[in-house]
């Protein structure tokens, strides 16, 4: 079995390469996550989807958005909410 140990200049690509992937690729995604709320309230989600206190409710009522409810408190899971969005995602046509 043969080792391969590359050279210094070889190896400083590799990790420049690796570094520069991380840090465009994968860090904005870590970031955004762990400075999000994980649960939402009604006027978060107001804000996010741009709609009335109303219109939140009646996807609540019409069991297209996923809540949780303790008493009077409700919460909205921001991965659920992102998944409400994804679903109603329209593609664009690219030539």
């Amino acid at each position: 079995m043969q080792a391969y140990i590359p050279d210094e200049a070889t190896l400083e690509k590799v990790i420049a390469k690796v570094t520069r992937r991380v840090v465009i690729e994968i860090l904005p995604d870590v970031i955004r996550k762990a400075t999000r709320k994980e649960w939402l309230t009604t006027d978060d989600v107001m804000e996010i989807l741009d709609c009335s206190r109303r219109h939140v409710q009646y996807l609540r009522d019409s069991k297209q958005l996923t809540f949780s409810q303790n008493g009077r408190t409700i919460r909205y899971h921001f991965d659920d909410l992102e998944s409400f969005m994804n679903s109603h995602k329209v593609e664009s046509e690219r030539a």
